[in-house]
């Protein structure tokens, strides 16, 4: 059954999943009741109806016959669905995540990015995701504390729209600068990052590809000044021309204040950069850090599905493609609306028509004369009802009880002792 020609909202989300290896039937010949590419789609329905355990996955499957359709069965244990989540190969995922990214680009065509002269611009970092005491065995990175890290890209494509481009999974020992090179290309944007990335060796080697980069350094970071210019903006202390001596090609470098005190020390190989454009692009590193908020808010990510690692790293695909194909169908039906905008209402519309979602999304809404000046009403007395024992007490009986007590402690403090 192809889901594209199908009307609900659920179809319309899945509809833009490009089936792979995962739906081959030769890869699930040995598969019992549902294929590799099925379990996909159960953990993607997973996230946005926010079934929250293997149990709740079974009854949900059970309790839409729709979704029966779309998966080719009509029942999967909460056991079952546990082992084929471990069972996926998470390169074919990864393969499924990139060919994403490529119907992203296809849909949002040519952008110029926040700023024509800067460019598009790709931001890289990484968050952690604390696991349970049971992972201490295998990601611990204290006596007592295990989690994981997710090493992401996101592209800016415009104010409106971020999209994670790539990801590599990590323990939570890896270093943000031994994971950047995965996920890393020498394709034109700017690539932002912040002080983990600052290591000469790193920026040797994408100088040597012709990786466009602006990254934060720490205030000890040793370099060679080669020219100096007079700075334009009030915030900028300093703008130099440096050498950090890996390589023979310069790197900008801008020293400025923000509003808060703090003193951000950037170097870039674009050169033709202002000072303004480099500020305004590494502020734009915000993004990321917003996404790696809504990932955790509203994906639920930190509510884990399987303790192996490997069905950790299975969920965190399925997580970021969950995310994806939210932002492609935002795309097609919704560009003047935010992602957490569609995403928040998918649940309870999941089972319903792709109209009316639309409908309610687009609806005018009823203006407001603004915050209007309430007269004052009388006060309401409160009615207790005549079960319950009530003995009415407000707040400021225990306000004036604690002053009478501290007046008391203060006139003793005061008298003589005898």
């Amino acid at each position: 059954m192809k889901s594209v020609n199908q009307n609900l909202v659920f179809r319309q989300l899945l509809s833009n999943l490009p089936e792979n290896i995962l739906a081959c039937p030769i890869m699930n010949y040995d598969a019992k009741k549902i294929t590799d590419f099925s379990i996909v789609k159960v953990f993607i329905m997973a996230n946005v109806a926010q079934w929250k355990s293997h149990r709740q996955i079974e009854a949900g499957i059970q309790a839409e016959p729709e979704f029966q359709k779309e998966i080719e069965t009509d029942f999967i244990s909460h056991s079952q669905i546990s082992r084929r989540l471990i069972q996926l190969n998470t390169a074919h995922l990864v393969e499924l995540f990139s060919r994403l990214a490529v119907l992203f680009w296809r849909i949002k065509g040519d952008t110029k990015g926040l700023n024509a002269n800067v460019g598009p611009i790709r931001i890289i970092d990484g968050t952690y995701v604390k696991l349970p005491s049971d992972a201490l065995s295998w990601t611990a990175v204290s006596k007592d504390s295990a989690g994981i890290k997710l090493h992401v890209r996101i592209v800016v494509a415009s104010a409106n729209s971020v999209y994670p481009e790539k990801m590599i999974p990590s323990t939570g020992n890896v270093a943000d600068s031994d994971a950047v090179n995965h996920i890393i290309d020498a394709d034109g944007a700017l690539y932002i990052m912040d002080r983990g990335y600052a290591h000469k060796t790193k920026m040797g080697g994408w100088m040597e590809r012709k990786v466009h980069f602006l990254v934060r350094a720490g205030k000890n970071f040793s370099m060679e000044t080669l020219k100096s210019y007079a700075p334009t903006q009030e915030n900028v202390l300093r703008n130099e021309l440096v050498s950090i001596l890996t390589r023979e090609e310069p790197l900008r470098y801008i020293e400025f204040v923000d509003d808060k005190g703090t003193h951000f020390h950037l170097l870039t190989n674009r050169l033709d950069l202002s000072e303004e454009e480099i500020m305004e692009a590494y502020r734009n590193r915000c993004y990321i850090e917003l996404f790696f908020k809504w990932l955790k808010q509203h994906v639920k990510i930190d509510h884990l599905f399987s303790k192996s690692p490997i069905g950790i790293w299975n969920q965190m695909y399925i997580a970021l493609i969950t995310v994806a194909l939210t932002e492609i169908m935002r795309l097609i039906h919704l560009p003047k609306r935010t992602l957490w905008t569609l995403f928040s209402n998918l649940k309870p519309y999941l089972f319903k028509s792709i109209r009316k979602i639309l409908s309610y999304l687009n609806r005018k809404k009823r203006k407001s004369k603004g915050r209007q000046k309430v007269p004052k009403t009388k006060e309401k007395l409160l009615q207790y009802g005549d079960v319950a024992i009530a003995s009415p007490i407000d707040k400021d009986h225990f306000i004036e009880k604690e002053k009478k007590k501290k007046a008391l402690e203060k006139n003793k403090k005061q008298q003589p002792i005898k």
